[in-house]
Parts: C-alpha cells; sequence; structure tokens
C-alpha cells in the first residue's frame, strides 16, 4: 500500500501489523476555519465482510459525494514519505536514547 498510494490509491485497510502504522485514519474536518480533514484512508478494527463493508461505503461516499475531498486524501497519500532513510534516522535516535539509558540487568545471585 506504501507504493499503491504513491501513485494515488487510496487504501482501505484491516488495521493490523505495518497497515495499522503506515495508514492514518480519515478523518473530516469541521467548517471551522483552519480545521482541515486528515489522514489518507481508512482503517477498520474487525477483520470481516462488515468491517470491509463499512471502510469501502466509508471510501464510496467520500468519492461519489465530495469529489475535492477525494482528491485532498489521495494528494495526502501521495505525499506521505515511506523511504529509508527516514526509518533509519528513527531507529538511529532510538539506539541513542537506549545508550543514554540503558536497560539495568540484575542477575539473580547464584550461591553454590
Amino acid at each position: 500500500q506504501m507504493y499503491a498510494q504513491r501513485y494515488g490509491t487510496v487504501p482501505i485497510v484491516h488495521a493490523t501489523g505495518g497497515l495499522k502504522d503506515s495508514v492514518e485514519q480519515y478523518q473530516q474536518g469541521s467548517d471551522a476555519p483552519g480545521a482541515d480533514s486528515k489522514g489518507q484512508g481508512w482503517k477498520f478494527g474487525n477483520c470481516d465482510a462488515n468491517g470491509l463493508k463499512w471502510g469501502l461505503g466509508e471510501a464510496i461516499n467520500i468519492f461519489n459525494n465530495n469529489p475535492v475531498e477525494w482528491i485532498n486524501i489521495r494528494t495526502r497519500g501521495m505525499k506521505q514519505d515511506f523511504d529509508w532513510k527516514g526509518a533509519a534516522e528513527k531507529y538511529v535516535q532510538l539506539m541513542e536514547w537506549a545508550q543514554l539509558d540503558p536497560p539495568r540487568h540484575e542477575p539473580w545471585p547464584f550461591n553454590s
């Protein structure tokens, strides 16, 4: 789905594993100034026909009734940054934090 978003496909996914982490749930903005919509797809929790039906229904509703918003959703997906450089930088940061506060290991005393 990462490659698909780059080309404008709107993801509708079961919220599990990497899909849960890489797809931001669509939320419609309000009419208030600066309250823009966000997200680039739909995630459903129940891995069954009803979950998929819900996700498809939500997407089809926006597609049919709000074409401008559909373009905004697609555009947000196309702007996502899934490159390895960003992932590597986060990994390096995590390792630096681990060195600053290493786990404590206190083995049981072994009496011989």
